[in-house]
């Protein structure tokens, strides 16, 4: 999408932080704007994020997962952040099993369990999906019978961007990640990054250029889940060996056993 073109013109004045792309520019390698995110929704002062990228890929056995923030701080917490503009998008069992697969990967082989991080799965909906009417929605675990809290390190929490304002930080960042005028915003930070990029020659082009990688991105994405079809429609057949099938495929010897190992055996 060239900067100069009407079509990337009206993209910009109209685009706001709940649009995957949009969001994606803004917050990749924005340790400044996650944070003042994370340090409003979280209210916490203290917290320093020390890494933060956008749409981070997790690989799993038979789903891999593509998130949109994924942030650790300097306790080394992990944080994943989701903007949905739909109800589908924010399953409940979609937020488990972000946090799932983001524990899956936090660990070394024999590492101990209890050195498992800390994580956050924080859905941004656009609507009230769990439909009690509140701003933001912290689920907590508890015992059976006592209400004693059951405390794993697992943490889910949902914004709900439809509530109305009551002059809090919260609600300031759910008008800001929904305004597509910089002019508007209240929070600095998000609003310097947002002004840069709709403001600015420079940012423009950072823009288009961003857009134009993420296409790119989606394409090699979608030729990667192509090639492990292939591979897995080979494993099952069994006439070839898992380097045989690797270069077929064009995929790693390591990912084509990941594949085997998701593949039942015959009669389980």
């Amino acid at each position: 999408m060239a900067e100069n073109s009407p079509e990337f013109q009206e993209y910009r004045r109209t685009v706001t932080l709940l649009d995957d792309e949009f969001m994606s520019i803004v917050f990749d390698n924005n340790i400044p704007c996650v944070e003042e995110m994370l340090k409003i929704i979280l209210k916490r002062d203290d917290l320093i994020v020390k890494s933060a990228r956008t749409q981070r890929d997790f690989q799993g056995f038979e789903r891999s997962v593509t998130l949109d923030v994924f942030a650790v701080d300097s306790a080394k917490t992990n944080y994943n952040i989701e903007f949905q503009n739909t109800n589908e998008g924010a399953d409940f069992r979609r937020a488990r099993f972000h946090g799932g697969m983001i524990d899956v990967h936090s660990l070394k082989p024999g590492q101990p369990f209890k050195d498992l991080p800390e994580c956050y799965v924080i859905f941004i909906t656009q609507h009230d999906v769990i439909g009690y009417g509140k701003m933001i929605y912290t689920m907590h675990r508890y015992i059976d019978g006592d209400l004693q809290p059951f405390y794993d390190g697992s943490h889910i929490i949902y914004v709900n961007a439809s509530a109305k304002d009551d002059g809090s930080q919260l609600w300031k960042l759910i008008h800001d990640l929904q305004c597509p005028d910089p002019d508007k915003m209240f929070l600095p930070r998000l609003r310097a990054r947002v002004s840069f990029l709709k403001g600015q020659e420079e940012g423009d082009r950072e823009m288009s250029s961003y857009i134009k990688d993420l296409l790119n991105k989606e394409k090699e994405n979608v030729r990667g889940q192509e090639r492990e079809c292939i591979a897995l429609d080979l494993i099952k057949f069994g006439k070839m060996n898992f380097d045989e099938i690797a270069q077929v495929a064009h995929l790693t010897l390591d990912r084509i056993e990941q594949l085997a190992a998701s593949v039942k055996a015959p009669g389980d």
